[in-house]
């Protein structure tokens, strides 16, 4: 039955008649996303003890784009979901901050053979800088069938490290503030390790180390940046225990071993991004699960990654309101789904789509495919964000139903 389910990823203009084409395009207008408040997206969380968002925030049709200054430099981060996960980040910063800087904690460290934890002057990072551009890696992905495979990655413990307890007591730090141990984000990944070292050097338990702080660390649980899915996992094994532990999870999904390969060797995935993905998957049990791990392994950039994450943890949680995801299928190179009654659903983790030329080939090509593949079906377009009038408009006349997806 799986078999009736694939179909071939193609180049999105070879997929469609070139008659079509010409048609679409010039038979509806164009529009450039508009600016937005930044805190219509993210609240009060525009700004934080170490971090502004500027106020007015991009779009490139897809993907809203933030630009954030902080003491480690200026970063602009893609997506709503992904920077909520940075500004998360930078509040775990805050309040590691705020446990070095209390006496009872500097008493302890003193005991420490490490010395004390020393922020500041000597963090070397290399911030992403803002970045003025027009597209995310989103939109280039969504333009783009073939993307290249990232490098081969290594195994994220030191052996070194972890004789000592570091890894141990850095893997802990991390679960406790709610925030991936494997981060990739230098600033956050430097002072977990200069915490935990002076932690594990000075006898200290996290839990215990974390209470001699007055009033608190002060840190929000975010829903989105949240590991707590995976806690004792992550907490508890060694980045090569996870890799395993991911490796069994889609073997058992039926992924070709060589296909699971790329995935855990794509550095732009975390340990953790890869185990939360592949539990989200194992839930959502479908067939075909190997198209959309091989469209994750060529994630190219890390708010790539982690919108594949996210993808795979909004399926299994809405499959049903979708009508209950069976299978994955390919259609204009992008993996998307058919349910227990034959409809055709794709669901995009996307902030907000507007009538762009890359969303107006994108919804022709897939229109094209779909057609040819499962004639007289209505294709359901589920998205996380909004869809302005005018696309909304050209969706529809492609024969799209759209549904809104609660995050």
């Amino acid at each position: 039955m799986a078999q009736g389910f694939r179909l071939r990823a193609a180049s999105l203009l070879a997929a469609v008649p070139t008659g079509l084409v010409a048609m679409c395009l010039a038979a509806a207008a164009l529009e450039v996303p508009k600016p937005e408040p930044a805190t219509k997206y993210l609240g009060q969380a525009t700004s934080g003890s170490n971090y502004t968002v500027k106020p007015m925030v991009r779009s490139d049709g897809v993907m809203r784009i933030f630009d954030v200054d902080t003491p480690f430099g200026q970063f602009a981060f893609d997506g709503v979901e992904f920077t909520k996960l940075r500004l998360h980040e930078l509040d775990a910063i805050a309040a590691l901050d705020k446990m070095s800087q209390s006496d009872r904690m500097g008493s302890a460290f003193g005991r420490s053979v490490m010395g004390p934890v020393k922020f500041g002057a000597d963090l070397l990072t290399n911030p992403a800088g803002t970045v003025e551009r027009s597209v995310s890696g989103m939109t280039n992905m969504i333009d783009r069938v073939g993307a290249g495979l990232a490098n081969n990655r290594a195994d994220r413990d030191s052996a070194i490290d972890s004789l000592l307890g570091v890894s141990d007591t850095q893997r802990e730090l991390a679960v406790e503030l709610d925030v991936d141990p494997y981060t990739d984000f230098p600033p956050l990944a430097q002072r977990l390790k200069q915490m935990a070292a002076a932690m594990a050097g000075a006898g200290l338990p996290v839990r215990a180390g974390l209470s001699l702080v007055p009033g608190g660390v002060g840190i929000a649980v975010s829903s989105v940046a949240t590991v707590s899915s995976a806690k004792d996992m992550l907490r508890d094994r060694s980045a090569a225990q996870l890799i395993t532990e991911v490796r069994g999870i889609l073997l058992a999904l039926d992924v070709p071993d060589e296909t699971i390969t790329r995935l855990v060797e794509n550095r732009k995935f975390t340990p953790a991004d890869l185990l939360i993905m592949a539990l989200a998957l194992k839930k959502l049990n479908a067939q075909n699960t190997e198209i959309f791990v091989e469209r994750a392994a060529t994630a190219n950039t890390r708010n790539v990654a982690f919108y594949h994450r996210r993808r795979a943890q909004i399926l299994a949680a809405r499959s049903a309101e979708l009508g209950g995801i069976i299978a994955f299928v390919s259609a204009g190179g992008q993996p998307i789904n058919v349910t227990r009654n034959g409809n055709v659903v794709a669901a995009f983790t996307v902030d907000d789509i507007a009538w762009t030329e890359i969303q107006q080939r994108t919804f022709v090509g897939a229109t094209s495919e779909i057609r040819r593949t499962y004639p007289g079906k209505t294709p359901i377009l589920a998205t996380t964000g909004a869809v302005t009038p005018l696309a909304a408009s050209e969706i529809g006349k492609l024969g799209w139903k759209i549904v809104q997806l609660k995050q």
